[in-house]
């Protein structure tokens, strides 16, 4: 989610990660779908291109990520409230993401850099007509035709980037910040990549700790047998707090019913602070 969150503001839609949750959790739809706002694209959209370039083949990563999709089908979500953004930004993606990820000149920042530069001024998305617009009493205005930035799509690949340079030995999917606007040299992008990478592993050790102490805290005796699914259910929560009965039902393959009981047990054995 923190991923999600540094991507979409690269990209020009702000949003945190409490909405982000929301909406993984079923609470709520997209955040910012219904503003009104005249946002590059939608966030739906977003989370998807973002989902799809995470290719780790770690198991842990891997399992993380189908946890994920198992609360969150963003294909269908990206349909439902950005099917226009995946045709304009789809074949882009797909060249960039085959750019980056051939072989490089060697395992360091600066080949990186040099490669998301050099990919940077390949990519163009032809931006959208203006539009008129007819008020309630009856003025006309003129909406400014929309642009579309790429480096957002750059950052959703820096990890693969990474990976195929043979700096990092896996995917790690939380390092995906970039400058908005890639204005500096080689050079200069790999001394900001190495403060970033800095910044990303101290706030995932922060994160670790964090899910480790509410581990730690959670009851070992819970009374239930070997098959019972609550153990499970608690420690999702540390992930994704606030899990409705629904996704329950999905994460744990169960019926509605059982999930709900099942979440009332949770509630009743501890309380558990994030």
């Amino acid at each position: 989610m923190k991923a999600a969150a540094t991507v979409a503001g690269i990209a020009g839609v702000p949003v945190d990660t409490a909405a982000l949750l929301d909406w993984i959790c079923s609470r709520t739809p997209p955040p910012r779908h219904s503003e009104g706002l005249n946002d590059p694209l939608s966030i739906a959209a977003l989370m998807h291109f973002l989902l799809l370039a995470d290719d780790s083949s770690d198991p842990v990563a891997r399992a993380s990520l189908n946890v994920l999709r198992t609360l969150l089908d963003d294909r269908a979500q990206a349909e439902m409230w950005g099917g226009d953004d995946l045709v304009r930004f789809g074949q882009t993606f797909r060249e960039a993401r085959k750019r980056l990820c051939v072989p490089y000149p060697s395992p360091t920042l600066l080949s990186v850099a040099e490669r998301l530069l050099a990919v940077h001024k390949e990519l163009e998305i032809s931006p959208t007509e203006g539009r008129s617009v007819t008020t309630i009493d009856g003025r006309t205005l003129h909406v400014d035709p929309r642009s579309f930035g790429t480096v957002w799509l750059l950052a959703c690949m820096l990890p693969s980037a990474l990976a195929a340079a043979g700096f990092t030995l896996q995917h790690i999917p939380s390092f995906v910040w970039l400058p908005k606007f890639l204005s500096s040299g080689p050079a200069e992008l790999a001394e900001e990549l190495e403060a970033a990478l800095g910044r990303t592993a101290a706030l995932g050790l922060t994160e670790l700790d964090r899910l480790e102490r509410i581990v730690a805290t959670l009851p070992s005796d819970l009374g239930v047998t070997r098959r019972s699914k609550l153990p499970t259910l608690m420690r999702l929560e540390a992930s994704y707090p606030g899990l409705r009965v629904p996704a329950i039902a999905r994460l744990l393959g169960i019926s509605p019913q059982g999930a709900a009981k099942l979440a009332a047990q949770a509630r009743s054995a501890v309380t558990v602070r994030y």
